[in-house]
């Protein structure tokens, strides 16, 4: 059971251009598909060989620090838009 102001969300637009995009193939026109930014070729070996020694690093097993993470996340919150807020990491931060 989900709530039912799920019903007003409108359709997932890339799901809806895949949707037009076999429409188009079906009927034989040749498509030009930008994607949403997919890779069509695989990971480098060197770059996949680098997240799985990070991922086995017990280093990285951790949250970030609570200043970390301020310092991260309220730059990104105070820009105009689309949040427009002003808060002070020191004084102005959830428990």
């Amino acid at each position: 059971m989900y709530a039912d102001r799920l019903d007003d969300l409108p359709p997932y637009l890339f799901a809806r251009i895949d949707e037009l995009k076999a429409e188009q193939l079906r009927r034989g026109v040749d498509v030009i598909d930008l994607g949403v930014g997919d890779p069509d070729l695989p990971t480098p070996p060197h770059i996949v060989d680098a997240l799985c020694t990070a991922a086995r690093d017990p280093a990285n097993h951790h949250y970030p620090h609570t200043w970390e993470c301020r310092s991260s996340v309220l730059p990104w919150l105070m820009v105009p838009a689309p949040f427009s807020v002003t808060l002070d990491p020191e004084t102005q931060w959830w428990p």
